[in-house]
């Protein structure tokens, strides 16, 4: 199995909606990375998305991250298909983030993980991040993915850090 991971690109977003969904998701990510306010990478198995994560760079939502990590990137929305988990695509996709990351002059990356998923908490700790020591936050959105308006959806996750 060979896994490209790269930056998606318009042309990618009706594959990427008929195989992952989240239109409204995949849509506002492109643009923000039209921007400049971050990079859409995607995994690629047989020309087909298998999973993605977004390397954000505009100021977090949150105030406690703006507070303790100001100016870092965060590593956001990292998914793999269930099929394909297990298999180092979540890993090779938080490293192709990491050194987006690096190439842009950061010198420090973050995400948050859900304080109720240890599986992925355990593979960022693996891969070098460590918890930020400013306790948890709560991670807010708006859903669009299904029929109907917009569904605000919390999360409290840990935050978790690595020097690049």
């Amino acid at each position: 199995m060979t896994v490209e991971i790269r930056p998606a690109s318009h042309a990618d977003l009706a594959a990427l909606v008929a195989v992952l969904g989240q239109r409204h998701f995949f849509t506002d990510h492109l643009a923000r990375q039209q921007r400049g306010d971050g990079l859409l990478l995607v995994a690629w198995v047989d020309g087909d998305p298998v999973g993605d994560g977004y390397l954000a760079c505009e100021p977090a939502e949150e105030p406690e991250v703006r507070r303790y990590l100001p100016g870092a990137p965060r590593l956001e929305h990292l998914e793999v298909l269930g099929p394909f988990q297990g298999r180092g695509i979540g890993t090779a996709l938080i490293r192709a983030g990491e050194e987006a990351a690096r190439r842009l002059g950061h010198q420090r990356v973050a995400l948050a993980v859900g304080v109720d998923n240890p599986d992925a908490r355990r593979l960022y700790e693996r891969l070098g991040y460590a918890d930020w020591g400013h306790g948890t936050i709560v991670g807010t959105w708006q859903d669009h993915d299904h029929d109907g308006p917009p569904v605000t959806v919390s999360e409290t996750c840990d935050v978790l850090a690595k020097r690049l």
